[in-house]
């Protein structure tokens, strides 16, 4: 997408077009939030029970709480080693 494209910082920049430029990825990460704030409000969960998406979007139960912290040791290991090289 050319820098000039008034679609930059848009959800459909992101979504639609495949641009990762930081407006449009702050776009995207202001829709999500929206999105899962929504669900929470609504009682809602997305996922399945003992993963991290059921965890993100409210769920508290040992295996959703248990699959959340996993994944986040396991992001935190890769970002590790991407560093370390």
């Amino acid at each position: 997408m050319n820098v000039d494209d008034p679609r930059h910082g848009t959800i459909n920049g992101y979504i639609n077009l495949g641009c990762r430029c930081s407006m449009c990825r702050d776009a995207n990460r202001i829709r999500h939030a929206h999105y899962i704030n929504r669900l929470r409000a609504e009682g809602r969960t997305i996922g399945r029970h003992g993963s991290s998406a059921a965890y993100e979007s409210g769920c508290r139960c040992v295996h959703c709480t248990l699959a959340n912290t996993l994944k986040g040791r396991a992001r935190r290991r890769r970002a590790l080693q991407r560093t370390s090289r």
